[in-house]
């Protein structure tokens, strides 16, 4: 499993695309995901020095960037993948080189490729699993 064992961060402002993310971390072996809905909750996290493996942030939450606080768990050592609906920013965010970004709407393959792609050589890729075509 892809992410057994690890916790995940999650940033989403849309509850069901939310839930649709925690349901396939678990699926994939996750031991937890931290799900925020807002830049506020997000800081707040940060600022509690909870622990997380990876971050999967959406690029605008309710209206706000992302950036400031991806920066943050950046300098924390935590790898970041990015959500977003907007097609300009689906080729890369400026100022966050080889962060991977995952256009909406997403199926589980391409949100796991993106997590295997920030882990780097953390997951061996003999661990990639299965993915299918659900779209969230």
């Amino acid at each position: 499993m892809v992410l057994t064992g690890m916790r995940l961060l999650v940033l989403e402002d849309e509850y069901l695309i939310g839930l649709e993310l925690e349901r396939i971390a678990e699926e994939c072996g996750a031991q937890s995901v931290h799900l925020v809905s807002s830049i506020d909750e997000l800081l707040c996290w940060i600022e509690s020095d909870a622990i997380c493996d990876i971050a999967i942030l959406e690029v605008q939450a309710r209206g706000l960037s992302s950036y400031q606080s991806a920066k943050l768990l950046q300098q924390s050592g935590i790898p970041i993948v990015f959500t977003t609906a907007y097609d300009q920013e689906s080729a890369g965010i400026p100022g966050f080189p080889g962060v991977p970004v995952v256009g909406k709407p997403y199926g589980k393959s391409q949100i796991l490729q993106a997590v295997i792609s920030a882990l780097g050589p953390i997951i061996p890729v003999a661990r990639k699993g299965g993915a299918s075509g659900e779209l969230v």
